[in-house]
């Protein structure tokens, strides 16, 4: 019983963290018959603190051997580490040389792209630079033998060809080019304008209409400028005549002639139907060109002639009648233009509307009071007239 106790005391009570070994003791000996096992009970507790010593050793043993291989851990930790760290820093800085050689790399596409678009460049450029050249070449010989359809086409490609090589215009070469391209525009428009001269001079439109014709395409080709000017000397030659005749000096230039002025530029414009319309593009509307400067200098004729008319020196006064006459002629004029150029007039302005085209020489004439708005302020003579 002693023995069994003490085991149930061994297994349970010592190792109790409250341990207290009177307490132990008097449970083991609890009453006076158990004190014959005092000597099994002891040999017991040497047992059990035999054990124990054993345990004791061998934990320390085990903890000791645990102690090396710990250490011996942390120090191949510690080498893996570092040996991590070593990796670490060797794939930054592969990773770094590896960046290096990328931009490297990439500067050299860059380059290279670069190297390539320039001699695209460079070859489109060389390549108009031919075309320019072959193109002059031929423009030159084409304008001496007067080709003038063929010179139009070809000036045109000319033109925009030049544009290209604005930003060259540093280099010698493209600068002689240029400016003898420049040259040879202007002695195209010379000598167009000599061929309209010279033709018209020696009356020979109808043998030479169609070289005029294509002369006029070219003029287009030259540019807003020179077609002007072709229209300002064509209608100061057709009117040169007018202008000398009907002279506010000379007799033909009175107010009493006014239906002659009238009745001459309707044979002008019959001549320009019949001899001269095949010349000139449409789109020019050279006969409203015509009719507007013989309206503006007969406007000023006859702003003229009644001004001297009111300052006479004998002291007559405006004839109401003559006057109310010339007005109401000039009216009757300048309707039979309006319905003459209507149709036209309403074309290109709708066109006019449409291409937001503002030049003066494709704006529409207006006819109404073209010449009659010379007459307004000398109304009052016949309110006068009236009143008496």
């Amino acid at each position: 019983m002693a023995s069994k106790k003490g085991k149930i005391s061994k297994g349970e009570i010592v190792q109790k963290a409250e341990y207290d070994p009177i307490d132990h003791l008097n449970a083991i000996f609890s009453h006076p018959s158990t004190l014959s096992s005092i000597s099994r009970t002891s040999s017991a507790l040497d047992d059990y603190q035999d054990e124990l010593d054993k345990e004791i050793t061998a934990l320390v043993q085990h903890q000791s051997v645990s102690d090396i291989e710990s250490v011996g851990s942390i120090r191949a930790a510690k080498d893996d580490l570092a040996e991590l760290f070593r990796k670490v820093e060797d794939v930054r800085t592969r990773a770094l040389q590896t960046e290096e050689a990328i931009t490297e790399m990439t500067a050299d596409i860059k380059r290279l792209d670069n190297t390539k678009r320039n001699l695209t460049l460079s070859m489109t450029a060389l390549k108009r630079l031919q075309m320019l050249t072959t193109a002059y070449e031929q423009l030159r010989g084409l304008s001496t033998s007067r080709q003038y359809r063929d010179c139009a086409q070809l000036l045109q490609a000319v033109i925009q060809l030049m544009t290209h090589f604005k930003s060259y215009r540093s280099i010698d070469q493209i600068a002689t080019l240029s400016r003898n391209v420049s040259d040879l525009q202007r002695e195209l428009l010379e000598q167009i304008c000599e061929d309209f001269e010279v033709t018209f001079a020696k009356a020979e439109v109808a043998q030479r209409k169609g070289m005029l014709a294509e002369a006029c395409l070219v003029m287009d080709s030259l540019g807003e400028n020179a077609r002007s000017r072709l229209i300002t000397w064509y209608c100061n030659t057709q009117l040169r005549e007018y202008r000398q005749v009907f002279r506010s000096t000379e007799e033909a230039g009175s107010l009493d002639n006014i239906s002659r002025r009238y009745a001459w530029f309707r044979r002008l414009l019959k001549t320009y139907d019949d001899e001269h319309a095949v010349m000139f593009p449409a789109h020019w509307r050279m006969n409203e060109m015509l009719a507007n400067a013989f309206c503006e200098g007969t406007r000023e004729d006859f702003r003229n002639i009644l001004s001297k008319s009111v300052r006479r020196a004998d002291g007559q006064s405006l004839n109401v009648d003559l006057l109310l006459s010339c007005l109401q002629e000039t009216l009757d004029f300048e309707r039979s233009l309006e319905r003459r150029f209507s149709s036209t007039l309403m074309f290109y302005e709708s066109r006019a509307s449409i291409d937001t085209f503002n030049s003066d020489s494709e704006r529409a004439p207006v006819f109404s009071q073209a010449i009659s708005e010379a007459f307004e302020p000398y109304l009052g003579v016949w309110v006068e007239a009236q009143d008496k």
